[in-house]
């Protein structure tokens, strides 16, 4: 009996011990795969690292969130811990300076400034207020004066961007009801610049681009002077406004492949420079042809006149492709509000959308037109009457597509500032009235325009109604233009403009010299411009007015170019670059200036 008891004490030891091994072993495995996980989810930084972050806000922000900038400072960095010391600067001047605690493998990460490093596209990570976080694109940015690998991905109401091997937050954009607020890297000591804030391969190709550029365009320039005795000062002209609208097109087009889709690429080093210079030239060159204009009128050549209305329709075509293919609008219903709210925008958005597809028919419509004038020259009266009206009543259906938003937003209006005199008075001029001229009166008036565009009928009529239309037009850029201006200034206040005299300029443009321009197109059009047939109309006058109007887009624009960066955001620029969809305008000084100079056979001398 003993020695049966003691085998089976020994085969339990035995047992026992197999087990304990086994014990063992799988706790080694489990702590071992713990290790695995924890190591896998780290930071990219270490302590002494520092970020600086400009703050845009539009809108009406609540307090905690009127920011101006911020910066990080790494206190300090173990694994997946940190110690951060951040400083808010806000815009009524207080700053506020705060310590946080982050831990990336617990999901505690604050405002997401930091996250795991290295993620890659389909990887998620967890905050504990926002839940999974998935990564749905990679790409290579410039960032903070380095061309860096970042990844994207977004929360509730935030697109974000991080630097992937850092996971540094470097970009941000939250939209909400009432505000946007869009946080951007200014400067950091994690990674070094690049050679003049360029990739080293990213320089040296632009450069030789440049370079050859250059070379293919004086040779033909020399050649076709020489050859068609053009005015040289005129294919200047035409040669770099062809290349600044190829970039300013491409900067709209190409952010049209970024995240958020919203995104313009004119701040990108590359075509920023490149869009300063050739918008540099290209002001010169309207400006001395300009010149040369009052002065010459012998210009009897169509070939430039045929260059810049390609350069224009092509302008007018792909701005609205843009905006057509835009399609970031779709569900900021559901995103930025709800009930009552989420169906008016929805109504606005959907009746906007029609209006833009209605614009992009007569795109194609007018590259269409401008390609048979170019191959074939100037079409009968018939044809060219039956694509003016085609392309008109197109243009009216953009324009009356937004009725519904002028309609809402007086609703709105009357709802939001019933009670105070002051408000209704202020949002019926910055924006009720605008809305509802530009969505019923001008449509109405181009409309008629197309009506009277009879090749069986005298030309008088459908001439004062072209004069009465592009009046119109100017009007309606000067009260929406106008209206976004009060509206910054308002919350910006007069320092904005005082302070930064680019703004006062582009200020005084708007408020005085638009309203300028249209009263001297009623001047003109009274006293020269009402001409019995087309052959006999002062095509300089139209030309004038047409390179002036051009002008205050382009000025505008390079005015961003010139001056602009993220100190200097406000709901003008954001209107004007953003949602502007006339910006295409810019490029009609192409089309103004040859009209200016620009004489045909049949038109009486001294005209």
């Amino acid at each position: 009996m003993i020695t049966f008891l003691g085998g089976i004490t020994k085969d339990l030891m035995i047992v026992m011990r197999r087990f304990a091994l086994v014990a063992i072993l799988l706790t080694v495995l489990i702590a071992v795969s713990a290790v695995g996980v924890l190591g896998e989810i780290s930071s990219g930084v270490k302590s002494g690292d520092w970020i600086s972050y400009t703050v845009n806000v539009s809108g009406q922000p609540p307090v905690d969130h009127d920011l101006k900038s911020a910066s990080i400072n790494v206190l300090e960095a173990k694994d997946a811990a940190l110690q951060l010391s951040v400083t808010s600067e806000f815009i009524n001047g207080t700053i506020f300076t705060e310590q946080i605690n982050l831990n990336l493998a617990e999901g505690i990460l604050g405002d997401v400034f930091f996250i795991p490093s290295n993620l890659n596209k389909d990887d998620q990570f967890y905050d504990i207020y926002q839940g999974n976080i998935t990564i749905t694109r990679e790409q290579t940015r410039m960032i903070a004066g380095a061309e860096r690998q970042v990844v994207l991905g977004s929360t509730v109401a935030t697109n974000c961007m991080w630097d992937r091997e850092t996971g540094a937050l470097v970009y941000a954009r939250t939209s909400q009801q009432n505000y946007t607020l869009e946080t951007r890297i200014d400067q950091t000591n994690m990674w070094p610049s690049d050679i003049f804030s360029f990739n080293p391969s990213t320089f040296y190709t632009l450069i030789s681009v440049v370079i050859v550029l250059i070379a293919i365009l004086a040779t033909l320039s020399a050649i076709w002077i020489k050859q068609k005795k053009q005015k040289p000062l005129l294919l200047a002209l035409q040669i770099v406004g062809a290349l600044f609208v190829t970039v300013f097109l491409f900067a709209y087009i190409g952010g049209m492949f970024m995240t958020p889709s919203t995104t313009v690429l004119h701040s990108e080093l590359p075509v920023r420079i490149t869009l300063f210079v050739s918008g540099a030239a290209l002001l010169t060159l309207i400006l001395t042809n300009a010149i040369m204009a009052l002065r010459e009128k012998t210009l009897k050549s169509s070939v430039m006149l045929k260059v810049g209305l390609l350069i224009v329709a092509a302008a007018y075509f792909l701005f609205t492709l843009h905006a057509l293919f835009n399609l970031e609008w779709i569900g900021e219903w559901d995103r930025f509000a709800s009930g009552s709210i989420s169906t008016i925008i929805l109504i606005q958005d959907s009746s906007a959308f029609v209006g833009v597809i209605a614009r992009f028919i007569a795109g194609i419509i007018a590259i269409a037109g401008v390609g048979l004038y170019f191959r074939k020259g100037l079409p009968s009266t018939q044809s060219l009457y039956r694509i003016l009206r085609w392309i008109l009543m197109l243009e009216a259906i953009y324009w009356f597509a937004l009725i519904p938003t002028a309609v809402t937003l007086g609703y709105l209006a009357a709802v939001l500032y019933g009670s105070s005199a002051m408000g209704l008075a202020g949002n019926l001029v910055w924006t009720t009235i605008p809305l509802f001229v530009e969505s019923m009166v001008l449509p109405a008036a181009l409309i008629v325009l197309a009506k009277k565009l009879d090749y069986k009928k005298p030309s008088i009529d459908a001439i004062r109604w072209a004069w009465i239309s592009g009046v119109l037009l100017i009007v309606v850029f000067w009260l929406t233009n106008m209206g976004t201006w009060m509206l910054t200034v308002s919350t910006k206040g007069f320092s904005y403009l005082v302070n930064y005299p680019q703004n006062m300029f582009s200020f005084i443009l708007t408020v005085g010299g638009l309203i300028g321009l249209a009263l001297s197109t009623v001047y003109f059009a009274k006293k020269r411009g009402l001409s019995q047939s087309w052959q006999t109309l002062n095509l300089r006058g139209v030309g004038a007015i047409i390179t002036l109007l051009g002008l205050f887009f382009l000025w505008n624009y390079l005015s961003w170019i010139f001056f602009g960066g993220n100190y200097i955001w406000s709901d003008w620029y954001a209107w004007f670059l953003g949602h502007n969809l006339d910006l295409w305008m810019l490029s009609l000084p192409l089309v103004g200036i040859p009209l200016m100079l620009y004489r045909s056979d049949r038109e009486p001398a001294g005209v």
